[in-house]
């Protein structure tokens, strides 16, 4: 029979028995935190990537830095000239240089020479005519200007392409120049082309053109015509001819030749007769 709780010896709890806990205190007769666990932070730290440092672009040398110093001050000079040009002559400099294409003016004044528009290319002024183009015109000049004659001296200009407003006019065309051809100004960046445009079964052999005033006409080893006169000299460019067909534009081999006097035509290469065909002389600025 087992024994009782009563039956098992007693033993009495001493004072050095009893753990007296104190808050906030480590109680006596424990053992003691190792060093590196007191050591140990209370909160952790999350490792982060370093910050990416921002880089400038190394600073160009000083000879760059000279010569881009240089070039700022050439333009500078340059667009004061271009300035000071245009307020002495009363025209826009960046016709004369090409940067923009002049246009066609519908001409107001009073002429003898029944003159209809003006172009006027930074350099020079020719005046649109029935007939003819007057070339290097001015207001009033004593003397009579270089008229470049067509087939037709009664075919009237008139306007082939504006601006919605019709305060811009770059195409001018002469009707029927020509039997079966009519004639196209177009402007350009430094002056003016003149299309003449074949209609099918026609013989281009028929345009003929004359300088009336110029003292001689010559072409020059790259094909182009040269009319000479008692005040300078006007370059005709050479001729470039084409038909257009389903793949585009097909050119057409042309040049210039001579007919006798200040009169000229073209010769032209083989082509579709069936086709309309155009014969372009592009005029370059007088010297």
């Amino acid at each position: 029979m087992p024994s009782s709780t009563l039956d098992r010896p007693r033993t009495r709890a001493h004072p050095s028995d009893w753990v007296v806990v104190v808050p906030g205190q480590q109680p006596d007769g424990l053992p003691q935190p190792t060093e590196s666990a007191a050591e140990e932070p209370r909160t952790r730290r999350v490792a982060t990537a370093p910050r990416p440092r921002l880089s400038l672009p190394p600073a160009p040398p000083t000879a760059l830095r000279r010569a881009l110093g240089r070039l700022a001050l050439m333009v500078g000079f340059a667009c004061a000239a271009l300035a000071i040009l245009g307020l002495l002559t009363g025209r826009d400099p960046s016709l004369a240089l090409g940067l923009t294409a002049p246009r066609f003016v519908a001409y107001q004044g009073t002429s003898a020479d029944q003159v209809r528009f003006v172009l006027d290319d930074g350099w020079s002024q020719t005046a649109v005519v029935p007939g003819a183009l007057l070339m290097d015109w001015r207001e009033g000049q004593a003397e009579p200007a270089v008229r470049l004659m067509m087939g037709n001296p009664a075919a009237e200009p008139e306007v082939e392409k504006a601006s919605a407003d019709g305060s811009r006019i770059d195409e001018i065309r002469y009707r029927s120049t020509w039997p079966g051809i009519d004639t196209v100004i177009r402007t350009m960046p430094g002056g003016w082309s003149c299309n003449m445009i074949v209609q099918p079964g026609v013989d281009p052999g028929v345009i003929e053109m004359e300088y009336v005033g110029a003292t001689e006409l010559t072409v020059d080893w790259a094909g182009r015509l040269h009319a000479r006169t008692a005040n300078g000299e006007w370059v005709d460019g050479t001729p470039e001819s084409w038909q257009d067909g389903p793949s585009g534009r097909e050119a057409v081999a042309s040049q210039y030749e001579l007919r006798g006097g200040n009169r000229f035509g073209f010769v032209v290469g083989p082509y579709d007769p069936s086709r309309p065909l155009v014969v372009d002389p592009p005029s370059e600025r007088s010297r």
